[in-house]
């Protein structure tokens, strides 16, 4: 199956997977609003919530697999459904997430087959994530395509522009405390190279029905541990400051980039399937030097600066 359709990959996730695919030899088509050029590949330019455009724009073109990773809700997940020309489509591939399980009645580590319920922490997000999924499901099952569900945790790497690695990472270079939650939660990741990798071998994998895959590291860390592995990447020292944020009326991320909760998954069944995984801290190095190399470009959030100086001058701690 070397004719692969993306859509989104010029961001972040996806350009990991972009860049795994065209590496190893497949065709590679990005399905997107065109922002980023990316070279090496076809780039079909549309906006995926408007279906008229993508039925033209996807008309008379075939692929062997479709690699969704921008799919965000019900809506976006139809509108690509009814688009693609699926007579020559062997697999389909969706992105979804750790947000989907129903967090509040379960214990982690959560499992494939766990219940899926809104949650408190993920709010719309993980709704509408649920619903990509069933929707994804319905179609593809319909249609007797084979169709693979990947729910990573926490994703950190290179291009990550979410201000979570790089948020400390700031914090550290600027010689500022951290403030992190009292209740030390326990935080999986995965890096992004290993997803693209982990997504590449479900390609090539054997496969005849929905199969569901949780992806992450082996092992998860506390917020703690985590802050003081950005610190070791960074080669500085950090200065942690622990906050009951409930008690001052607070919410965690008012001052953290991460939701108060055990976030983390079983993943044997995919390490039954791809048990290589990049060291955390090899990781976390490669993220600190796209950092240097980007963070003039970085809009910090003046909210949570905001708050992170109130918190440190006031009596709440």
């Amino acid at each position: 199956m070397k004719r692969v359709l993306i859509a989104g990959g010029s961001y972040f996730i996806g350009k990991e997977i972009t860049n795994e695919l065209v590496n190893n030899g497949y065709e590679v088509t990005l399905l997107n609003r065109g922002n980023n050029k990316v070279n090496g590949v076809t780039q079909l330019v549309c906006d995926r919530n408007q279906k008229e455009e993508m039925k033209t724009l996807l008309k008379g073109k075939k692929f062997d697999c479709l690699v969704d990773v921008s799919g965000l809700n019900r809506l976006q997940t139809e509108i690509i459904c009814d688009s693609i020309d699926t007579t020559e489509l062997k697999k389909t591939i969706f992105i979804s997430s750790s947000a989907v399980y129903d967090v509040e009645h379960l214990k982690a580590r959560f499992r494939e087959d766990d219940r899926m319920k809104a949650n408190k922490y993920w709010g719309n997000y993980g709704t509408d994530k649920i619903e990509a999924e069933r929707t994804f499901r319905t179609c593809m099952e319909k249609k007797q395509i084979p169709l693979t569900i990947v729910r990573p945790p926490y994703v950190y790497g290179e291009n990550n522009y979410a201000q979570r690695e790089s948020f400390i990472f700031e914090h550290i270079v600027m010689n500022r405390p951290v403030l992190i939650p009292d209740t030390n939660k326990k935080l999986q990741f995965i890096y992004a190279k290993d997803l693209a990798v982990i997504v590449r071998k479900l390609i090539e994998k054997t496969s005849e029905k929905t199969e569901i895959y949780n992806v992450g590291n082996s092992e998860y860390v506390t917020a703690k541990e985590w802050v003081q592995l950005c610190a070791q990447a960074v080669g500085k020292k950090v200065e942690l400051v622990t906050f009951d944020y409930r008690k001052a009326n607070r919410g965690v991320r008012d001052f953290f980039p991460f939701h108060d909760y055990d976030n983390v998954l079983n993943v044997d069944k995919i390490k039954s399937i791809c048990p290589e995984e990049t060291d955390f801290l090899t990781g976390l190095k490669n993220a600190y030097q796209w950092f240097q190399q980007e963070r003039e470009h970085i809009i910090w959030k003046e909210g949570v600066q905001k708050n992170e100086s109130e918190i440190l001058k006031s009596s709440e701690l």
